[in-house]
């Protein structure tokens, strides 16, 4: 797992990835997974990613079920779910680490 003060060279597509999340007062952060979608190309030139949020509740309506199967190089402390339909672009500086690299086969799908 590395740590805070990546290179932008070091975050590939794919990646599980812990962020630097602010609540909404801005005065307190929490560590959250997300899962790095912008290509190796892309993260290796800009100071930013894209990434989709993940979370532990079930039931979302646009998730994908993420289990340590479809995690190499790594694992998910409990089963989680990809929000597809949460996109956001964070800079790198606030990737704590990466906890794994989703299965690639996966990502075609």
């Amino acid at each position: 797992m590395l740590q805070k003060g990546l290179n932008e060279s070091d975050i590939e597509q794919g990646d599980i990835v812990l962020v630097d999340f602010s609540y909404s007062d801005l005065k307190r952060s929490k560590l959250r997974p997300a899962l790095v979608m912008s290509n190796s190309m892309y993260n290796s030139t800009s100071l930013d990613v894209v990434a989709l949020r993940i979370t532990s509740k079930q039931k979302r309506r646009w998730a994908v079920k993420i289990t340590n199967k479809d995690v190499e190089n790594g694992f998910l402390e409990i089963e989680s779910y990809v929000k597809i339909n949460s996109i956001f672009t964070i800079e790198n500086v606030l990737i704590a680490k990466i906890v794994g690299n989703y299965v690639r086969r996966k990502l075609t799908r």
